[in-house]
């Protein structure tokens, strides 16, 4: 896991005795160190955060693939049930029939999720912002 560097403490004078403008410089200075050290964390962070990210879509990916087959298994196991009782073929149909509408009902829900997508908060801000622009001296209520 990421870790924070410390930064050594310097053997400097004391702050009453040094001027405005080398104040300043140690200022920028050790704050263009921080600024370093924090994108430095951010990085190591991030890169730890992909790998796991990788290995969890591995595992999901992995079960995904048991999963289907499983699931042919089960439909080659009803076919089988239901030929005891009706031809092969018509029994096939059937539990084909079953696992397309279970498809179609699933993709209908699919897409319905996505047409309800999107910012309609940041858009409406953003049209909001654009007639802000066109009229900057309007008061916000007229």
């Amino acid at each position: 896991m990421a870790r924070a560097v410390p930064i050594p403490p310097k053997q400097e004078q004391p702050v009453e005795e040094k001027s405005l403008a080398e104040l300043l410089r140690q200022i920028l200075h050790e704050s263009g160190e921080l600024i370093q050290k924090e994108f430095q964390l951010a990085r190591e962070e991030l890169a730890l955060t992909i790998r796991e990210a990788g290995i969890a879509s591995s595992k999901l990916a992995a079960g995904v693939v048991f999963s289907i087959l499983a699931l042919g298994f089960l439909g080659f196991a009803v076919i089988v049930l239901l030929s005891a009782f009706i031809t092969p073929w018509l029994s096939a149909a059937i539990v084909g029939f079953l696992f397309l509408l279970a498809g179609a009902i699933l993709m209908y829900s699919a897409a319905g999720n996505f047409r309800g997508m999107g910012v309609p908060q940041t858009v409406e801000t953003l049209k909001e912002d654009a007639e802000w622009l066109k009229h900057p001296t309007k008061p916000e209520g007229k």
